[in-house]
C-alpha cells in the first residue's frame, strides 16, 4: 500500500477537501486543495527495455504522474489540455507517464508535460492519486499552470498532437481510465 494515499469515492474525488477556484490574469485556472504527500520510499525499481526505469509500489502498481492544465477562454469556458495517445494516436489522454528513479511525482508531471505536450508548466497543487486496476497504475495528478507552449517539442516531432478542449468534450474523448481525473477537476 502507498503511504498517505488519498482514497477516492467511485467518482474519483477526495471527499473532505477544502476547494477554492481562482482565475488569474493570464486566464489560467487553479484551485487550492489540502492533499497529503505521497511517499515513494517503499517503491521498487524495474528496468524495462521499452520504458526504461520505472517505479512500482509495494502492491506492484506502476507509479505514474500526470499534469492537468486548464485555462479560461471567454465565452467558451474552461478548457483542458489533452494530447493524442494510444497505439493508433486516435485517443486523447492527460499528459503523464512513469516516475523515474530519484524523481518526485511533481517533477515527473512537469517533465511529462514538456515531453508529451510541449508545455512548460509550474505545479499548483496535487489533485489526487488515481488507480487503474486493469493496467496496474497509480497516477498522482497535479494541477499545473502553463508558463510556455513550445512550437517544437519531443513528442510533437513524432506526430503527437496537443489540443485545448472544453472539459465536457474532454470527458467524452479521453480514454476510459482517465475520465475520473477530468470528473474530479470538473467537481472542483
Amino acid at each position: 500500500m502507498v503511504e498517505n494515499q488519498t482514497n477516492f469515492p467511485a467518482d474519483g474525488r477526495e471527499s473532505n477537501a477544502d476547494v477554492r477556484s481562482d482565475v488569474h490574469a493570464d486566464n489560467s485556472l487553479f484551485s487550492t486543495r489540502r492533499c497529503p504527500q505521497q511517499s515513494l520510499a517503499e517503491g521498487r525499481w524495474k528496468e524495462s527495455k521499452k520504458n526504461g526505469e520505472r517505479i512500482r509500489d509495494g502492491d506492484g502498481y506502476r507509479m505514474r504522474a500526470a499534469g492537468v492544465c486548464l485555462r479560461e477562454e471567454g465565452t467558451d469556458g474552461i478548457k483542458v489540455l489533452l494530447v493524442s495517445g494510444g497505439k493508433d494516436g486516435k485517443q486523447w489522454v492527460v499528459p503523464g507517464g512513469g516516475i523515474e528513479r530519484d524523481e518526485q511525482p511533481d517533477q515527473a508531471a512537469t517533465r511529462e508535460l514538456e515531453e508529451e505536450a510541449g508545455v512548460r508548466a509550474q505545479t499548483i497543487e496535487k489533485i489526487g492519486i488515481f488507480q487503474d486496476d486493469n493496467r496496474k497504475h497509480r497516477t498522482t495528478v497535479f494541477l499545473m499552470r502553463v508558463q510556455e507552449e513550445l512550437n517544437v517539442w519531443e513528442d510533437g516531432q513524432r506526430g503527437r498532437r496537443r489540443e485545448w478542449m472544453s472539459l465536457t468534450v474532454g470527458i467524452e474523448v479521453v480514454k476510459d481510465s482517465q475520465r475520473a481525473i477530468l470528473r474530479a477537476v470538473m467537481q472542483q
